[in-house]
């Protein structure tokens, strides 16, 4: 980490002045203080350091997790060269900025795999990938189990629910890595539950309401997943329409923009900042006829 090349050169130089006091003159030993006190608040605010200087430079992703991303992540495949570097620079900062913790592991592990890690901040930063703030600052805490678990509010096996009153989403490994490696069969959870936290970090936004008496089946015409499927995917009853909306004109963007033009329109704007997903989207579709 970025302060601890800081703190390092500073307790070695305190080292140095500990040495001439005992060896030379007891009055270095004066000078051993300051860089003590320095070295003492670097560390303080490592944290605060690090995530300054890795704003600045990011750390790279690496070449396993990005093919992850170039293999099953449409948003990152419909984006340019500069959007690809952008979107991979974020993830990165994203794992960072999160609290990780593994939960009901063997042997408790101590971190988890970058897979996992990768899979959510990839859902995570998409929703946010337009804003000049992407991080979900109130959800921070993300505990991940590695099969579906009960919590105290639902007390049931299930694969991911958001506690809002301590900022925390929790998971299921196994059916987040599912949706991630299989976006167009299997419901993402980690995608479902961050646009969740979404809403409830911009209340003030303006969002379709999706009040057709009809719409579970709009939804269903767009991605051939039914309401029912997807509360057996989490685990729990009673799914509100936004965030599944949300999941499919990300993951269905096309049939969404046909089925649910208004919602595409309103989605567009409050994510893309107009309609440069729908631009990405037919540029894609321009490569792969061309390609054909």
């Amino acid at each position: 980490m970025f302060a601890n090349r800081i703190v390092a050169p500073l307790i070695l130089i305190a080292m140095l002045f500990l040495y001439l006091a005992w060896k030379v003159d007891e009055s270095w030993s004066l000078w051993i203080i300051p860089f003590l006190v320095i070295a003492a608040v670097v560390f303080i605010f490592s944290q605060e350091i690090n995530w300054w200087w890795y704003n600045r430079k990011a750390p790279a992703l690496g070449a396993g997790l990005t093919k992850l991303l170039v293999r099953f992540c449409g948003f990152y495949q419909r984006l340019d060269t500069a959007g690809q570097q952008k979107f991979r620079d974020r993830v990165a900062l994203f794992r960072l900025g999160t609290e990780w913790t593994p939960m009901g592991w063997p042997e408790e592990m101590e971190k988890l795999p970058a897979d996992i890690e990768l899979a959510l901040a990839a859902q995570a930063v998409m929703l946010t990938f337009h804003k000049p703030r992407f991080l979900f600052e109130k959800f921070e805490k993300v505990i991940v189990y590695p099969v579906p678990f009960p919590s105290p509010e639902h007390p049931y096996p299930h694969t991911s629910e958001l506690y809002e009153e301590d900022g925390c989403l929790i998971f299921s490994a196994e059916q987040v890595m599912c949706g991630f490696t299989q976006p167009g069969t299997w419901y993402q959870v980690g995608l479902h539950e961050y646009a969740r936290a979404y809403v409830l970090t911009y209340p003030e936004e303006t969002y379709p309401t999706f009040q057709e008496p009809d719409i579970w089946e709009k939804l269903e015409a767009v991605s051939g997943i039914s309401r029912q499927y997807v509360e057996s995917v989490i685990g729990i009853p009673g799914v509100s329409v936004l965030p599944v909306a949300i999941h499919h004109f990300f993951t269905f963007p096309d049939p969404f923009r046909e089925v649910l033009p208004e919602g595409w329109a309103a989605f567009s704007k409050q994510f893309s900042g107009g309609d440069a997903l729908g631009e990405m989207d037919g540029t894609q579709r321009h490569r792969d006829t061309a390609a054909g």
